[in-house]
């Protein structure tokens, strides 16, 4: 009995150490991915920022040459502009992606551990549970007979009890 209460608090603390154990690997998990989005949005708006500096520097190049800021030199300012935001989108796109992934591994290691802790529980419910029924049937008892010779179960019948099929009698031979 004492051996079932020290192994279903076994089962027990093990599970809810390694519940604990993978809810901070989640949490450490949805920081790395936080940080990866936090990264690429700043890295997007630097990105955005460079292209609308360089569109306004070729902008000043364009008026210092005396090339009025119209047809293809627009043109090409406004590819500027449009190939910066897009880079920088892309650049977003991707540390938001790997932010859903950071979370979504995440999500599986918090069910790792709550399945980690329902297992020990179980475990040790299981353990009382053997327990008991051990401590019903008898399994795990013995007694002797009357003449304290032989070690029985108490679920032998009457007839073993009182030496009728004892070891030297007529009925032990088979007969």
């Amino acid at each position: 009995m004492i051996g079932a209460i020290v192994g279903a608090i076994g089962s027990i603390y093990t599970g809810i150490t390694s519940m604990k154990a993978a809810n901070e690997m989640a949490s450490d998990m949805r920081d790395q991915g936080d940080i990866a989005y936090a990264e690429a949005v700043r890295t997007s708006n630097i990105v955005m920022e460079e292209g609308y500096k360089f569109a306004a520097a070729q902008s000043l190049q364009y008026i210092g040459s005396g090339v009025q800021i119209a047809g293809s030199a627009l043109v090409t300012l406004e590819q500027t502009r449009k190939y910066a935001a897009t880079e920088a989108d892309a650049i977003r796109t991707r540390g938001q992606a790997e932010r859903e992934l950071a979370y979504s591994g995440s999500s599986r290691k918090q069910n790792e551990g709550r399945a980690s802790l329902f297992s020990g529980i179980t475990g040790a419910v299981g353990k009382f549970a053997t327990v008991g029924v051990q401590g019903k049937t008898g399994a795990a008892t013995t007694t002797t007979t009357k003449t304290d010779t032989i070690t029985q179960n108490y679920n032998a019948p009457d007839y073993y009890y009182k030496g009728y099929n004892t070891p030297g009698s007529y009925a032990w031979y088979g007969a």
